[in-house]
């Protein structure tokens, strides 16, 4: 049901990651058309896995939000995309043969416990629609969530995580846009207690096929991923791009990768305007490797200084008064930026506020305000911030 393969955190820590086994594609190289060196390679080692490979981002500063894109091209069984490694965590793309989940293609997003031996846990605060939850452990412990995402092949994604602190945790948000079709879906919250940081400054994104065991999914199958847009947004607000960035093979992994230690490659791809990972297969490094596994990156021609965002938008608002209560519900345009946090107000007759409820919840579309409301006709106002912090158009609406 599961394997548990090493990664490096962006703040140095060496952690061991859950990796859920994650279809299979048919490749250029067959199942019988190993030489015989590659096939005593293979007797000896009993494991012929893609290299694991890294895509390194540097950033300047602390960050409340990251933001990264992906585009699958090439993929099999047992192969995870991560898109955001943080300081604590990470989240991504899988390809699963485990049936449980309905679908192969998974959205994945785990935080660490902070300490496990002495007590102090990560937590799930929030699942969103089909979205599943589990502790995992073995070498590093704590929470994952699994939704059954659905992704497809040769389709952009963005996806972008969130931090906020309240009464004395850290949440992290983990969000996943469709660039086809423009919406968006939170996947869950994670939680674990306050800490300095928020983020953390790297990035790190990551290619792993995890079980090189089996001939149905392991090495011999190319996998490929393009990624650009890499951002952070720092405590100050203030938008960051990578100050360099970097790829790395994993180093001393050639029992476990068998004949395809030297199956993988990355670079730059102008035509994408993006960075790309491959592994497996006839995936061989390009010349300016030569001998080695690291290769640094340069920066991507069309990034801009800041990224296009919209801003969140309410609809569907409605407001209604009822001994002693006001019980509001509203809507987010799922194509929009999506929700952070919300305030709502009580306006009376002159239109001055008489009451505002201010919340950080990404989820909440329901507000119940216990007040006393005099004679008169009163409105409600609700405006939202989005993870972006841009702030939404009000909208009002009569209480009736």
């Amino acid at each position: 049901m599961k394997n548990l393969s090493k990664t490096m955190l962006p703040f140095g820590l060496s952690v061991y990651a859950l990796i859920l086994f994650t279809g299979c594609s048919k490749s250029s190289i067959s199942p019988v058309g190993q030489s015989s060196a590659q096939t005593a390679v293979t007797a000896v080692s009993g494991e012929n896995a893609a290299p694991s490979q890294h895509l390194y981002f540097s950033f300047p500063s602390d960050a409340i939000l990251k933001m990264h894109k992906i585009k699958i091209t090439k993929t099999a069984d047992k192969e995870y995309f991560s898109v955001n490694n943080f300081s604590g965590g990470y989240n991504g793309l899988q390809q699963t043969p485990d049936k449980s989940f309905g679908t192969p293609n998974i959205l994945i997003a785990s935080l660490w416990d902070p300490n496990t031996a002495g007590k102090i846990y990560s937590r799930v605060a929030y699942t969103g629609a089909g979205t599943v939850s589990s502790r995992f452990g073995g070498e590093g412990d704590g929470y994952k969530t699994i939704n059954p995402y659905k992704w497809v092949k040769d389709t952009w994604y963005t996806v972008a995580i969130r931090a906020w602190k309240l009464n004395g945790e850290l949440f992290i948000g983990t969000f996943i846009q469709n660039l086809s079709t423009g919406n968006w879906f939170h996947t869950s919250t994670l939680a674990i207690p306050e800490r300095t940081a928020f983020l953390g400054s790297g990035n790190d994104a990551f290619l792993e096929n995890w079980d090189g065991t089996n001939a149905a999914d392991d090495g011999r199958f190319e996998r490929k991923a393009f990624f650009k847009d890499c951002w952070n947004l720092n405590t100050a607000n203030q938008w960051q791009k990578h100050s360099s960035r970097s790829f790395s093979a994993n180093a001393n992994d050639a029992g476990r990768n068998g004949i395809y230690d030297r199956s993988f490659n990355a670079g730059y791809d102008a035509a994408e305007d993006a960075y790309f990972m491959e592994h497996g297969g006839n995936v061989k490094p390009a010349a300016a490797f030569g001998t080695g596994r690291t290769l640094t990156l340069p920066v991507q021609t069309n990034q801009g200084d800041k990224p296009v965002l919209t801003v969140g938008s309410v609809y569907g608002v409605t407001a209604k008064y009822n001994t002693g209560v006001v019980t509001v519900n509203w809507n987010v345009t799922a194509n929009l930026s999506p929700q952070f946090s919300s305030k709502v107000e009580i306006l009376n007759a002159s239109g001055s506020v008489v009451q505002t409820i201010n919340e950080v919840l990404p989820e909440k579309r329901k507000a119940v305000i216990n007040t006393a409301l005099g004679s008169g006709q009163y409105q409600l106002r609700i405006t939202i911030t989005d993870i972006f912090n841009g702030v939404s158009a009000p909208v009002t609406v009569n209480i009736l």
